[in-house]
């Protein structure tokens, strides 16, 4: 890999120790994949959990944070892994507070904006168009690539924040315009789309990524006035199934106007996946596994509800009582919280 003087300095350790710790990082990684060179990264966002990270995770970044290390490039963290003030009704361990508590505060000590959110780019992080970036959450990066144009690998959680510090990350993959165009056409030319909500979006997201895999596939024949919640629970649950870390839509994403722009002018059409009805149901099916008709818990927000879907929820329960035995769950940004307490 070819360094600059500035990145040869920070790799020997001239810039702090904790520089030096995240080059050898961005180094080995871009190694692994043939990268050439390092590049500037405009915005950072990291998972930053336990039991992700591990006891030695926590220990790394504390150590980071007492040699003086800081992030260079404005980094936001995905959501906790529980509701601090929530924490007794989730009856969340007493290990796993602790854990989650040095977390924040050694996070709040690097200089990471503690959001809270995989819809960080709702919360000031928002890339623009062609920006290098280095996103640790899968669905909120495929949206990053997709929707945005921003160019993000699935980065782990150690890269990113590497990335954070040191302000570069390794070019390749969809760092790398020919690598950003789609070996698979999906036609849902069958679906009624009109006819289907968010949810169904999800459920069709489910079962085709199980198809797709790791593939970049570029789907046809979508309704160009798409709502931004079916486009958001579409992407986000193709993440969950599949291993892709961009998606085209044609009409609506702006690295596919047409489908030919998608795939590469004058390439050859690679092979078709024709989504089916049967696809959903499927889907629905598989999800809805349980076997009891006692219900313990209900539970909305993975990824965290937006204030449409809450407003929905509360207009489907309006005039219902929660059984006594049943808990329910909304799971939510604190901004979303905050103009549903505003809103009573």
């Amino acid at each position: 890999m070819e360094l600059t003087p500035q990145q040869k300095d920070m790799l020997a350790g001239k810039q702090g120790d904790g520089m030096r710790k995240a080059m050898d990082i961005l180094t080995a990684y871009g190694q692994c994949y043939d990268a050439q060179r390092l590049i500037p990264v405009t915005s950072v966002h990291i998972a930053g959990n336990f039991p992700v990270l591990l006891d030695e995770g926590i220990d790394w970044l504390e150590d980071l944070a007492q040699g003086g290390t800081r992030v260079r490039v404005f980094t936001t963290k995905n959501p906790e892994m529980y509701d601090p003030l929530q924490a007794d009704e989730m009856k969340i361990p007493m290990r796993l507070r602790q854990r989650q508590g040095r977390i924040h505060d050694v996070l709040k000590k690097l200089g990471v904006v503690l959001t809270y959110s995989c819809h960080h780019y709702l919360a000031g992080n928002v890339p623009r168009f062609g920006d290098h970036i280095a996103w640790a959450s899968s669905g909120s990066q495929v949206f990053a690539n997709s929707v945005i144009g921003a160019r993000s690998n699935r980065d782990g959680d150690h890269v990113a924040l590497a990335a954070a510090i040191a302000g570069v990350i390794p070019e390749w993959g969809l760092h790398l315009k020919e690598n950003r165009r789609a070996d698979l056409i999906v036609d849902v030319g069958e679906l009624v789309l009109e006819s289907y909500g968010p949810e169904d979006f999800k459920a069709l997201g489910w079962s085709l990524g199980k198809k797709i895999g790791a593939r970049l596939p570029v789907f046809i024949n979508l309704p160009p006035d798409l709502h931004i919640e079916k486009i958001k629970g579409l992407l986000y649950t193709l993440t969950v199934t599949g291993a892709m870390g961009m998606v085209h839509l044609v009409g609506i994403t702006p690295e596919a106007p047409d489908l030919e722009t998608a795939l590469g002018k004058g390439s050859v059409h690679p092979p078709t996946l024709a989504a089916t009805p049967e696809d959903v149901d499927k889907a629905y099916g598989e999800i809805s596994s349980g076997t009891s008709d006692k219900i313990d818990l209900v539970i909305f927000g993975c990824p965290q509800c937006s204030i449409q879907e809450v407003q929905e929820i509360s207009e489907l329960m309006e005039g219902k009582k929660i059984h006594a035995d049943t808990r329910f769950w909304i799971c939510t940004s604190a901004w979303v919280k905050l103009l549903c307490d505003r809103m009573g």
